[in-house]
């Protein structure tokens, strides 16, 4: 790939086409194939990392032997 082809936008400008799956920043058409089935890639794949809650377990003695 050179470097003249290489393209750089912000993940927050990404969007990705449900029809072509090709991947533009215009949040209205899809630059290739002019669909506008397009979801923003920002809520996908920037998500802040989920809290994972740890669950206590109490000992309680056996209902059955």
């Amino acid at each position: 790939m050179t470097y003249l082809s290489m393209q750089h936008m912000p993940l927050s400008n990404a969007y990705l086409c449900q029809d072509c799956n090709c991947v533009g920043n215009c949040a209205k058409q899809c630059p290739a194939c002019a669909s506008e089935a397009l979801m923003g890639l920002d809520t996908i794949l920037n998500r802040k990392a989920e809290e994972r809650t740890q669950i206590a377990y109490s000992r309680v003695p056996a209902l059955a032997a």
